[in-house]
């Protein structure tokens, strides 16, 4: 069965997932977890909802989805050792040094990559496979088709797919957008979804004006918001392709959400020939305009540039949360209006309607309703689909208009029942040896081992020794720990059925073993990880300023299609000291394409006898397959991220040929204590792409065709007083600063 995975962002909202009929939830814990906003677990929460996911049948995932600093090692390492104590059933990880730490540390952790990995095509899965990893979550951009060729061929590694939620307009992992502009890191969990914000649009006038067109209509609007997932129909698909596990998103949002998204996918996936209702109440709690994404959306099965007529992937006009349209406002008055209704309402629903807003041409009027009308003047509870009501509205200067529709943005019966969470603590159990000499008991375990006197004697009726032990020792109280499998040595001079052991000298002696078992615990749990520095470290090529590797445009990497068309390819390569450099683009849709490419271009290189000269920049796991064949020089670029040294090591043991690696872009230093080879800073000059998007800014974002278009353009966007350069190549988009 195909595994339905909920966002967990409370316990309540696990627990709720559970109830409902989720198979997984996966939810962060209160350090490195991509949704820092999030309530978030702590190990008491994640205690207790592992007990109840093991009672019930059910998975837990644990995000540790973010990049850590160097100083945060030892941190990281403390919660994988509690993560490790509690059990889950995978660790969603970004940062490729937990992968080296979770290897080298706590092997019984099951890697799952996290969608922050950008990982979408074969190579890129198979390499994940071959770091150990259980699964992979692909990236959001991949179509049906795209997912397919994937399952094919990688049919030993199990992949996960979202279906619901929302969409990220860049690439997850590639986006810096809120980094650079507020100073909170997509990649630490602290986005402040500038793809939300408002902006205006004008043509670039470097350029031709057939590569700047503008839409006729408005030229602002919120051009990089995306429409929200939803993949309903596509859910069985994905299942009868084999996807082991499909995903919702929204650890941010409130548990009413995670019930509504488990009911609606359980029945889908269970089935169900009518899911409406659901359907619409799950919108009603929350959606911005949907769409199916690429997996269903997209218009093409692959990038390969036909003329795309579905609906647009973008959320332009509006980039909130819309509802489902509750009615059309037949007539206004001062404080109410006349509702013809679509679908049904009730007193304390939430209404909203749209209104010119300054200094956005869109706002909103939110209320909840607290009186309504039948048109006979009988006031009423409820209303249903197909009646006409009358409406109570706020007394506001900005009043609907008759025509305009109004929307439902909440039910007043929505909310679920709390669970109760005075849950008991998911225990680890303990294998015991109680050795029974004369006038004593020593315990053995992995953890300790200890010897208590207790009087020893003939009982006068046979005894149950093992039975009363086992009794006695199941009853560890707040301990993590608790009475696995027991054996019982007998070493008294009386037999085991005529020994008589004191039952309160044993329950004294529990209190003790266990008071010594957590001690050597929380030490154990304490104590940071060992790894000695690292003196003599590879000599790693000290790389370029990252600011030289870059366009005109400042696109950090090179086309291939356009760089394997020229002559005397290296004068077009990035050159220093002597040396030429080629950084790869971290997106490759077509990767039988993008591999052909660049065998064509090293074969060029080697004709024009430079190929010895050049070392090639990775941007993306999958690209380490082909270097690791080839044994080419190579370096971890910019979006491979090196954020700590032990990422640094994991990159020494891909077989690479490597000659270093740039520092994670958002630090220019780092302890390099412990670093097997000293990275390259990023310069100041350097600034990034914003986005890294799939979605087409000229179709998904200005709603103008595809037909005769050029597949690359360029334009100008403003925002709060700052401009930027947007800029079209084979229909992605990439966001720079001017």
């Amino acid at each position: 069965m195909t595994e339905l995975a909920l966002p967990a962002g409370s316990l309540q909202s696990a627990l709720i997932a559970f109830s409902e009929g989720a198979d997984a939830v996966y939810l962060g814990l209160k350090s490195f977890s991509a949704r820092a906003g999030a309530t978030n677990f702590s190990y008491e929460d994640l205690s207790k909802l592992r007990e109840v996911a093991k009672n019930q049948n059910k998975k837990i995932y644990v995000t540790i989805n973010t990049l850590i600093d160097e100083t945060e090692l030892n941190a990281a390492y403390a919660i994988l050792k509690h993560v490790e104590l509690i059990g889950c059933d995978g660790i969603i990880v970004q940062d490729l040094g937990l992968v080296h730490m979770i290897k080298a540390h706590t092997p019984s952790l099951k890697l799952h990559g996290s969608t922050q990995l950008a990982v979408h095509t074969i190579a890129g899965v198979q390499e994940m496979a071959r770091l150990g990893f259980e699964r992979v979550v692909l990236a959001r951009e991949l179509t049906f088709q795209e997912i397919k060729r994937i399952r094919e061929a990688c049919p030993d590694i199990q992949l996960k797919v979202f279906i619901h939620g929302a969409l990220c307009y860049s690439f997850s992992g590639l986006c810096t957008a809120s980094e650079q502009v507020c100073n909170r890191s997509a990649n630490r969990g602290a986005c402040a979804q500038i793809c939300r914000n408002y902006f205006s649009v004008q043509a670039d006038e470097s350029v031709a004006p057939e590569l700047s067109p503008l839409p006729k209509g408005a030229k602002t609007g919120w051009f990089f918001s995306m429409s929200d997932l939803k993949a309903g129909p596509i859910a069985k698909q994905l299942e009868d392709l084999g996807i082991e596990s499909l995903k919702v998103e929204g650890r941010m949002k409130s548990p009413a959400y995670t019930s509504l998204a488990t009911r609606y996918y359980r029945s889908v996936l269970d089935g169900s020939e009518d899911t409406t209702e659901l359907d619409e109440a799950l919108s009603v709690v929350f959606s911005r305009r949907q769409t199916s994404g690429w997996l269903g959306s997209y218009g093409r099965e692959k990038q390969d540039f036909s003329v795309r007529t579905a609906p647009t992937l973008g959320s332009t006009s509006y980039p909130g949360h819309r509802g489902v349209k509750a009615g059309r406002v037949t007539l206004v008055k001062e404080d109410r209006v006349v509702l013809s209704l679509h679908t049904d309402i009730a007193l304390r629903d939430g209404l909203m309607y749209f209104t010119k807003g300054k200094p956005q041409p869109i706002d909103t009027v939110k209320f909840g309703i607290t009186h309504m009308m039948g048109m006979d003047g009988r006031s009423l509870t409820e209303a249903y689909k197909g009646e006409t009501v009358v409406v109570g509205i706020p007394r506001t200067s900005s009043l609907p208009h008759t025509g305009e529709f109004l929307y439902v943005i909440s039910r007043h019966d929505q909310t679920p029942a709390l669970i109760s969470e005075a849950l008991p603590l998911s225990k680890q159990r303990l294998d015991m040896t109680f050795s029974i000499g004369k006038d004593n008991l020593t315990i053995q375990s992995s953890y300790a081992s200890a010897t208590y006197k207790i009087p020893t004697s003939k009982a006068q009726k046979s005894q149950d020794v093992l039975g009363n032990i086992t009794s006695i020792f199941s009853q560890s109280d707040a301990s993590s720990l608790i009475l696995g499998e027991v054996t019982i040595k007998n070493n008294s001079p009386f037999a085991l059925s005529d020994l008589f052991l004191p039952l309160s000298v044993l329950k004294s002696i529990r209190r003790e073993w266990y008071e010594l078992l957590d001690r050597i615990l929380a030490q154990h749990l304490s104590e940071d990880m060992v790894r000695p520095p690292i003196s003599k470290k590879l000599q790693a090529k000290e790389l370029p300023p990252r600011s030289i590797l870059q366009t005109e445009n400042k696109i950090p990497y090179l086309d291939l299609s356009l760089l394997k068309k020229r002559k005397s390819i290296h004068t077009y390569l990035f050159a220093h000291e002597g040396v030429y450099y080629l950084p790869l683009s971290p997106v490759m849709f077509d990767e039988d394409k993008f591999f052909n490419d660049l065998e064509e271009v090293i074969k060029a290189l080697e004709k024009e006898k430079v190929l010895n000269q050049v070392v090639f920049g990775l941007n993306n796991i999958g690209q380490v397959p082909f270097f690791r064949e080839r044994q080419l020089p190579c370096f971890f670029d910019i979006y491979l991220y090196l954020a700590n040294s032990e990422a640094a090591k994991l990159a020494l043991s891909l077989g690479l040929a490597l000659v270093g690696g740039y520092l994670w872009m958002e630090r220019k230093t780092t302890e390099t204590e412990y670093w097997p080879f000293l990275p390259t800073a990023v310069d100041d000059a350097f600034t990034p792409p914003l986005f890294i998007s799939r979605s087409c800014f000229r179709h998904d974002s200005l709603l103008l065709s595809c037909e005769k278009c050029p597949h690359h353009g360029s334009w100008k966007v403003e925002a709060n007083n700052e401009t930027y350069t947007v800029l079209v190549e084979d229909c992605v988009t990439i966001v720079v600063r001017t």
